[in-house]
C-alpha cells in the first residue's frame, strides 16, 4: 500500500512540476481546473441529494471556471492579472474570505462535534465547496502567473511536509489520538510532528528568493513569517479533518477512486483547499495596502 501510494505520489509530483516549471503556463491552468473539477464532483455526490443535477452543476461550474483561468491572465507580463483588475479581485477577496471564515470557525466546529451518525447531505458544505474549490483553482493560478513556479511549489511544500511529517511521526511516536472519533489513524505526536516541519521549512527557505516565506519576509518580521507557516499547518489539519468527517458521515473510506493509494482526489488536496484561501486571502491583502 505504502509502495503504490509513493509511486502515486510522485508521478502526480512529476506532472505538476513540469506543468508549472516548463510547459506554457496554460498547461498548469488546465491541469488545476481538471483537478478541481473531480474534487468538486467528489465533495458534492457526498453533500448533495445522489442526483444527476449535482454532478451536471460542477461540470458546468468548472467548464466555465477552466475558460476563465485559462485566459484570465495575459501571458505578456507575470506581474499583470489578478491583482490589478479591482473587480476581479474584489470578487476573489470575498469568495476567499467566505473560505477562510469557513475553516476558521464553522469546519473546527463541526469537527469538535464530530457528529459521524448524522447524514453527509448539506447545503452548507454544497455551497461551501463550490466557493473553496473555486477560490483554491482560480488562486493557485493567479499565484503561479505573478511569482512562478518556485515561490508555488515552496508555498505547497508546507503542506506536503506537514502531511509526511505527520504521517510517519504519528507512525512512529504513536501515542493519543488527535481525533478517534472521526480519524482513528491521526494522533497528536503526529500533528506536533507536521506542526513542527511546516515550522522548519518555513525557516529553511525565509531567504531563499523567490519563496513564498521569502516573499512575506518583504512585509512581516522572520518570526510572524516561520509563525504562519505553523498556522497554515493547523489549516491543513482542518481540512484533513473535516474531509475524513464528511466521508464517515457517508460511510465510505476515500472520496473516489481515482488516485491508487490514495483514494480521490479530495483525499489528496483536502490540505490544499483548506491552506489555499488563506494565503490568496492575505496575497491580496498585502497587494491591496503595500
Amino acid at each position: 500500500m505504502l509502495k503504490q501510494r509513493i509511486i502515486t505520489a510522485a508521478i502526480l509530483l512529476l506532472v505538476l512540476l513540469v506543468s508549472a516549471v516548463w510547459l506554457p503556463a496554460v498547461y498548469f491552468r488546465i491541469l488545476v481546473a481538471a483537478g478541481g473539477a473531480l474534487m468538486l464532483w467528489e465533495w458534492l455526490r457526498l453533500t448533495l441529494s445522489h442526483t444527476d443535477w449535482a454532478v451536471a452543476i460542477a461540470a458546468l461550474f468548472f467548464l466555465a471556471l477552466s475558460i476563465i483561468s485559462v485566459t484570465a491572465f495575459p501571458e505578456t507580463s507575470v506581474q499583470g492579472g489578478l491583482q490589478d483588475d479591482i473587480s476581479l479581485a474584489g470578487l476573489v477577496t470575498w469568495t476567499a474570505s467566505l473560505s477562510v471564515l469557513f475553516w476558521t470557525f464553522f469546519a473546527p466546529a463541526v469537527c469538535y462535534r464530530a457528529d459521524t451518525d448524522r447524514a453527509p447531505a448539506s447545503m452548507i458544505d454544497s455551497v461551501a465547496a463550490i466557493l473553496i474549490v473555486g477560490t483554491t483553482v482560480y488562486g493557485l493560478g493567479a499565484l503561479h502567473h505573478a511569482h512562478g513556479a518556485w515561490f508555488l511549489v515552496s508555498f505547497l511544500a508546507i503542506i506536503w511536509s506537514a502531511d509526511t511529517f505527520a504521517y510517519f511521526g504519528g507512525k512512529h511516536f504513536g501515542g493519543a489520538k488527535l481525533a478517534p472519533a472521526i480519524s482513528p489513524g491521526k494522533t497528536r505526536s503526529g500533528a506536533v510532528c507536521g506542526l513542527l516541519a511546516a515550522l522548519i521549512w518555513m525557516s529553511a527557505t525565509l531567504f531563499i528568493d523567490g519563496s513564498f516565506a521569502h516573499f512575506l519576509a518583504q512585509y512581516f518580521p522572520p518570526v510572524s513569517v516561520i509563525l504562519f507557516g505553523g498556522l497554515l499547518a493547523v489549516y491543513s489539519v482542518i481540512g484533513d479533518l473535516f474531509e475524513s468527517l464528511t466521508k464517515r458521515r457517508a460511510g465510505i473510506k476515500d472520496s473516489s477512486k481515482l488516485l491508487p493509494g490514495h483514494g480521490g482526489v479530495w483525499d489528496r488536496m483536502d490540505s490544499v483547499v483548506a491552506v489555499t484561501p488563506v494565503v490568496i486571502l492575505l496575497w491580496l491583502l498585502v497587494r491591496h495596502f503595500s
